[in-house]
């Protein structure tokens, strides 16, 4: 019994040590493709590498590397987002991310959102959270507080006070909402190949635009195979293919 075991911890970590060493291979591999200017190859072994559990800023650095030296300034700039992703403060991703944006011949202009939403989704879940739950806390205190009042001054006072409380406790609550289920809808998308856009999915509808490679949008909603984009200049529908999410 204990040669069964001895014999089955040290296939164990064989197979252990032998995985271990895929990731470090297959970097090696990508590595070479990339030094000697064979860089789909290249791109296609780092994008293994992130799909099979062994992805992260460095992989996604090289990825976009890759593409941006084979052409496909598009998904270079999906991979560069996606290091950024990993690691916001990588100076290099920053720098060849910009680079990127550069080399497009043209683009679509970049959706905006108001300020009232910049300014919903800056103060956070968290604040809108606590000022909601004190402002309703404080208007039933202040009405319990009335209810023992007699008739008079004091009373429609703090009735007045209590209805402020009320209604901006409603207005925080109606932020909270907003920034917990509407503005994640807003997932930023970047346009991998020209994307037809129309008025409905399924290319139902007049067209409205063709969206060159490399167009940062937005995606707020999604039918089947087809997805709801907008831009700087309007919104549509285009084939969820022809995009690709950081």
């Amino acid at each position: 019994m204990a040669k069964i075991t001895a014999f089955a911890f040290l296939l164990w970590a064989s197979a252990s040590a032998l995985l271990a060493q895929v990731p470090s291979a297959m970097a090696s591999q990508a590595s070479q493709a990339y030094e000697q200017g064979r860089y789909a190859e290249a791109a296609k072994l780092y994008a293994l590498m992130a799909s099979s559990g062994h992805d992260g800023a460095e992989v996604q650095f090289d990825l976009g590397n890759s593409f941006l030296k084979g052409g496909d300034v598009a998904r270079a700039i999906v991979a560069y987002r996606r290091a950024l992703l990993f690691d916001s403060k990588m100076k290099a991703a920053m720098t060849n991310l910009a680079t990127a944006r550069r080399l497009l011949p043209a683009k679509a202009v970049a959706w905006q959102p108001p300020p009232w939403e910049a300014a919903i989704t800056s103060v956070g879940t968290n604040v809108f959270t606590v000022i909601t739950l004190f402002l309703a806390f404080a208007g039933n205190v202040l009405l319990w507080i009335a209810l023992f009042l007699g008739p008079g001054k004091a009373r429609r006072s703090l009735a007045a006070v209590m209805t402020g409380l009320f209604i901006a406790a409603a207005v925080s609550g109606g932020c909270l909402y907003y920034a917990v289920r509407v503005a994640p809808m807003h997932q930023p998308v970047v346009i991998v190949s020209p994307a037809k856009v129309t008025e409905k999915a399924a290319n139902e509808g007049a067209e409205l635009a063709t969206l060159p490679p490399g167009s940062e949008v937005v995606r707020v909603a999604s039918a089947g195979e087809w997805s709801l984009l907008m831009w700087g200049e309007g919104s549509g529908w285009t084939e969820s293919s022809n995009l690709e999410a950081p």
